[in-house]
């Protein structure tokens, strides 16, 4: 198959900025910590699925890649969230 047969459409990676500008929104609106994990984690899964190519490898591979993001994202979200609650109060 030659690169122009297997090329993503543009539509497709316009509506996976769409999806991702509408959680970035809800996250922002909303503020709850469980909300910004649940954001967090899919839109890492989106931009790892969509834009670094990842939903066309082998699913061990994507399991791994993934899982290492989910990993990243909550560890990420440990140790930015106390200082943020701190600040509120």
């Amino acid at each position: 198959m030659d690169a122009a047969m297997s090329a993503t459409p543009y539509r497709t990676y316009w509506s996976a900025w769409l999806v991702l500008l509408a959680i970035t929104l809800a996250m922002v609106l909303t503020g709850s910590p469980p909300v910004l994990v649940a954001g967090m984690m899919a839109k890492a899964t989106i931009i790892a699925l969509w834009f670094m190519h990842l939903r066309t490898e082998r699913l061990d591979l994507v399991l791994i890649v993934l899982g290492g993001i989910f990993a990243t994202s909550l560890a990420l979200f440990g140790l930015i969230a106390p200082d943020g609650w701190e600040m509120s109060s």
